[in-house]
């Protein structure tokens, strides 16, 4: 960091605040002070935000918003890879977070296995609710709906088929099964970015 510098005395100077000789001992500098490294470290040292231990002279010290880290402690908060030199996302509590990790976090959540909807994944949207392609079945037979078309009934989703046969009207007259419009979805690829697709109702 540009704040200290460290070094080995050479001519007679004294701790900045222990008043020890530091001739031929190794010090630090800081803001046109020397002081021995023992009251570096209980005094002037910046505080790692990650463990909460002074990060000493001798440590490799990151800052990002007047916050302190050791560099072995700048890990992500989620996989706990090292982000030294990587992109990062400082979230709530103080957590530093990689993009991976983040993109999934933020990712909208599919309402058959509750897992995220992450980037390259095909969904589809009904209502404000989002599912995996795969995962959006009907309640019935369980066969994927994906992109078909479907009755919703409640919370639940029927096939055309199961629906026929579980919920047909007939006509009292010609005992022929009443039509009922169903709605129909299109699949659209999850780029980068989370979006999903709309539903639709088309004629049959």
């Amino acid at each position: 960091p540009s704040s200290y510098s460290v070094g080995t005395m050479s001519e007679r100077f004294d701790c900045h605040y222990c008043r020890d000789s530091l001739q031929g001992k190794k010090y630090v500098q800081k803001e046109g002070r020397h002081c021995c490294v023992k009251c570096f470290e209980k005094i002037c040292a910046n505080t790692c935000i990650e463990c909460k231990k002074p990060i000493g002279a001798d440590s490799k010290e990151l800052h990002f918003k007047n916050r302190y880290w050791h560099d072995s402690c700048f890990r992500c908060f989620k996989c706990h890879m090292s982000l030294v030199n990587e992109p990062f996302m400082l979230r709530e509590n103080n957590k530093v977070w990689c993009s991976n990790c983040t993109a999934t976090e933020d990712a909208p959540r599919c309402k058959g296995c509750f897992k995220p909807i992450i980037a390259g994944d095909q969904n589809v949207e009904y209502k404000k609710m989002v599912w995996h392609k795969d995962c959006f079945t009907c309640s019935q037979c369980k066969k994927v709906i994906g992109s078909g078309s479907f009755f919703p009934k409640g919370d639940e989703f029927y096939c055309v088929s199961c629906h026929e046969h579980k919920f047909a009207k007939t006509c009292a007259k010609c005992k022929n099964d009443l039509e009922e419009e169903p709605v129909w979805l299109t699949t659209k690829m999850n780029p980068g970015m989370i979006t999903v697709s709309n539903a639709q109702s088309v004629p049959v």
